[in-house]
């Protein structure tokens, strides 16, 4: 039980002390637009690691020196000083290990010239993974947008502020944008600085004829599938025209450093059953054929997919206990804390589909998503 406890004060410490840099290191990038020269001249010091770690995702080494002195000094002595604070309610040889943990990790970057496990080039950037803790690819993002993704180690600084989904200036090809949920959806979208196409079933698209999406989808840096039906052409609403339209999507863009990002929009009856409803069956149907597609795309790397699973909510399909604007808001919410798995539930459920979803990686061998249109 000692050491248990021993492990765990360990990495709370050093988790402390990484989060009081995520702190610095965004009031470095708010200081850059100081109208205070010091604060200015201050900040600009971190843009040597921007330098060094360009926006193209290409390593230029020529500003090593220059990282190591006014990036990564300035992170490990933030670290500790953080860590040693700590002191106050934490063992000391808890935080000794924490610091001896920060002070190895600081020689690495340095024998490495930067080149840690957090900073690697780039020709294409696969999909981050989900989870609380930092992956290159995710710190990757920062990069190419520096006022998101500031977490370091562990992502409680972007889970608190919302800092893991740049949308002024994106293009969001969006379906369904008529209905409850979808137009609740594309005010805050827009109210976030987004641009919104609207992609309309019977103008833009048919269930036999997609042709007419090809420009609108390869103009997008956001694929928003928000439609569906509960009882007319269930299978085809909400299966088979989010499968086309995904694949029409992946091969419309051209092929860009950032994968393209997919939201599609599931539901609750993915997981759980009917309740003897006979009436929603052939809805109920659907929605676990194209759960099945999801959970492929959901750990496909060469697309930033992110499910989104609501409990009923007030629309024309039906009652529910929340309304689509709350509904709305919380989706926004878990969206822009970069989670991949979006449950909005006051039942459970979508927490426990989580799991299905997680395990899928083992599960899925089939090469085309295709297969799950039936």
């Amino acid at each position: 039980m000692f050491w248990i406890m021993m492990i765990v004060e360990v990495l709370i410490a050093f988790f402390i002390g990484t989060v009081c840099f995520d702190i610095v290191h965004y009031s470095f990038h708010k200081c850059l637009k100081s109208k205070n020269k010091w604060l200015r001249s201050i900040a600009s010091w971190h843009n040597a690691h921007h330098r060094f770690f360009s926006s193209s995702l290409m390593i230029q080494l020529e500003f090593s020196r220059l990282n190591l002195v006014h990036h990564a000094a300035i992170e490990y002595a933030v670290q500790v000083i953080g860590t040693f604070f700590c002191y106050l309610f934490l063992q000391p040889i808890a935080i000794t290990f924490a610091i001896l943990i920060e002070t190895l990790l600081f020689i690495n970057v340095w024998l490495s010239n930067g080149r840690d496990l957090h900073h690697r080039s780039y020709t294409i950037l696969p999909s981050y993974r989900g989870g609380p803790f930092v992956t290159a690819d995710y710190h990757a993002l920062h990069h190419i947008y520096p006022n998101y993704f500031f977490s370091s180690y562990i992502k409680f600084f972007d889970y608190i502020f919302g800092t893991s989904l740049p949308l002024v200036g994106k293009h969001i090809a969006m379906t369904g944008a008529s209905g409850a949920l979808g137009s609740q959806m594309k005010k805050l979208l827009e109210k976030e600085g987004a641009i919104v196409t609207t992609l309309k079933f019977g103008v833009d698209y048919t269930y036999q004829q997609y042709d007419q999406l090809q420009v609108p989808l390869s103009q997008a840096d956001i694929l928003f599938l928000c439609h569906g039906s509960k009882y007319d052409f269930a299978q085809q609403a909400n299966c088979d025209s989010y499968i086309r339209i995904i694949e029409l999507y992946k091969s419309a863009k051209i092929t860009k450093l950032v994968p393209p990002e997919i939201w599609a929009v599931g539901s609750e009856i993915e997981c759980h059953p009917c309740f003897g409803i006979k009436k929603i069956q052939i809805y109920a149907k659907s929605k676990r054929n194209y759960a099945k597609a999801g959970r492929y795309y959901f750990h496909q790397r060469d697309i930033q997919y992110r499910h989104l699973v609501h409990s009923a909510f007030i629309s024309s399909m039906g009652p529910g206990l929340m309304s689509a604007k709350f509904a709305a808001m919380v989706t926004l919410m878990l969206l822009k804390r970069g989670f991949k798995y979006i449950p909005v539930t006051y039942t459970g459920f979508a927490y426990l589909n989580y799991f299905r979803f997680l395990i899928a990686k083992f599960r899925l061998n089939r090469t085309s998503p295709t297969y799950f249109r039936r």
